[in-house]
Order: C-alpha cells, then structure tokens, then sequence
C-alpha cells in the first residue's frame, strides 16, 4: 500500500503538467515522508524486538521503604506542605503540581498514594493532631540540635 502510494506521488511529481511551486514542495514532502514510513515498516519487520513499543519500559524501584511505623498519609503531610508553599517547580519555571509531588514520592517510598486531592482535603481539614508527623519530624529536629 505505502509503495503504491510512493509510485502515485512521483507520477503525480513528473506529471507533464506543471504544478504550482507549493504543490510541488508538498510532493517532495509527502514522497519524503512515505519513504521514511517505509523504511520504518521495514524496519519493523526486520527487527521486531527494537521496535515493539507496546511494551512499556517500567522506572527501576527506589531503593528505599517507607518504615512500618509510618503511613503514606504521613507522607501527604510533606507532600501537601511542600506544594501549597510552592517549593518545587517544574522546568517552565511553573509550580510543580499534587500530582508530580506524589508521583515523586511515591516513586522514591515504593508506596501508592490513591487519591491525592482527597487525602489533601482531608489532611488540611483535620480537628485532632492536625501534622502529627510533622510535627515528629519537628521534635527529631530539636532533640538532635540540642544535643
């Protein structure tokens, strides 16, 4: 099919008739582009290994565990802190979102944080030990300092 429509456009491309000088650039380009399409289907079949893209390529694990005593909504205390000052950004210069927040941390604890939004709500509308782990982190900060 790719070589048939190759053969039509060069036809079309040595036509007698001359085309306008923008349809021949367009000619030169879809000609272009169906040769690489070509060679890409070729390669495919050639080598059917290096281009299977179905195959999603996974992160490797982080090394590091998030310790039994402690709970992802611990880590949603950091998360939710963190992005609402807007400590981390994004390459644009923006600030980084929720979601990369608890992507990264996900990644680097190997734990599943579902629903972010709603553990935020919760977390930022709690009525009893309101940042319970921060506040150890806070109190592990003080202790060390004052030793």
């Amino acid at each position: 099919m790719m070589a048939k429509l190759r053969i039509k456009l060069i036809a079309i491309q040595e036509e007698p008739v001359k085309v306008a000088p923008e349809m021949e650039s367009l000619l030169r380009a879809a000609i272009a582009l169906t040769n690489f399409e070509i060679k890409m289907v070729w390669l495919k079949v050639s080598h059917p290994a290096v281009m299977d893209c179905s195959k999603k390529v996974a992160l490797p694990k982080s090394p590091i565990y998030l310790a039994e005593q402690f709970t992802p909504t611990d880590l949603m205390e950091i998360v939710t802190s963190m992005q609402g000052l807007g400590v981390g950004r994004c390459l644009d210069g923006s600030q980084a979102s929720l979601d990369m927040f608890v992507e990264s941390f996900s990644w680097m604890f190997n734990v599943r944080i579902n629903n972010p939004n709603q553990c935020k709500h919760a977390i930022l509308n709690r009525k009893l030990r309101l940042t319970r782990f921060l506040d150890l982190l806070r109190g592990y900060l003080i202790e060390r300092s004052q030793q």
